[in-house]
């Protein structure tokens, strides 16, 4: 921190600088931390804006597989970092959770969107918090795409093979996205009366809040934009056969007429 260039006050600390540091993000880290590293600087969250702050240091020598290697040694190093007030947060965080402290335009009570994560933060709530607040969303995952297969193996006679890729993130079945956005959606829905029962914030479960956007966003997509979409594309398909079928048609009467004595 003490190596950067012209940095405005109380931007980082040693309390939040893995937050705000782009670089130290689980997913993201793998792209701003090399770009980082080949430019010489330090990418940032504040004000609400992505901003890259010049450093004294000088570019890392290496292509981008060596940067991403060590890239990959330096978050590992940081999983289980420890606190000024002992081993308690201040680790990495979540992913995308520096990327959310560009939301402080969102007013949460008095104070703001931006603002509350990183009060999670600094009061634990890390990546070692979003691991554990997983473990019941994969369990949950497992158990919707065994009953989804057995489903449809019983009731419909589907193969195990195309019932499984029904349930794969590249090959998946739009009713199973929306039951999975469902799924999400009930599962945070509880977890908003927790926090309101609780008046504690710290019982968010990031990751199931996370699976409801990534998930609802999709069933939206389908259910408002692509499956009009593939609607009209079966029409288009069955009107250009049936034009296609008259052409020839057409051409059959025409080969005939021609060989009509004239």
């Amino acid at each position: 921190m003490t190596d950067l260039i012209g940095v405005p006050a109380k931007v980082l600390n040693p309390i939040n600088h893995r937050l705000r540091s782009l670089a130290h993000d689980p997913i993201l880290g793998f792209l701003f931390g090399v770009w980082d590293m080949m430019n010489g600087t330090c990418t940032v969250v504040t004000n609400g804006e992505i901003r890259s702050l010049r450093s004294t240091k000088n570019p890392m020598e290496g292509n981008v597989f060596q940067l991403l290697g060590r890239m990959l040694g330096h978050l590992l190093s940081d999983v289980n970092a420890p606190s000024a007030k002992g081993n308690r947060g201040m680790g990495l965080p979540a992913p995308f959770m520096g990327i959310l402290r560009m939301c402080e335009g969102i007013p949460v009570g008095d104070s703001n969107f931006g603002k509350q994560v990183e009060w999670l933060y600094v009061n634990g709530y890390d990546f070692r918090q979003f691991v554990v607040s997983s473990v019941p969303m994969a369990i949950m995952e497992v158990l919707l795409r065994a009953f989804y297969v057995i489903k449809q193996m019983k009731l419909y006679d589907a193969p195990f093979g195309e019932s499984m890729l029904d349930t794969m993130p590249t090959k998946m079945n739009p009713r199973f996205r929306i039951i999975l956005a469902l799924s999400y959606g009930t599962s945070s829905a509880v977890n908003t009366g927790k926090m309101y029962v609780t008046q504690n914030i710290m019982n968010a479960n990031y990751a199931s809040w996370m699976g409801m956007a990534w998930n609802g966003f999709h069933a939206l997509k389908w259910a408002l934009l692509d499956r009009q979409l593939k609607l009209w594309d079966e029409i288009e398909a069955k009107e250009i056969e049936e034009i296609e079928g008259l052409i020839g048609h057409l051409d059959r009467l025409s080969i005939r007429a021609s060989q009509l004595p004239t």
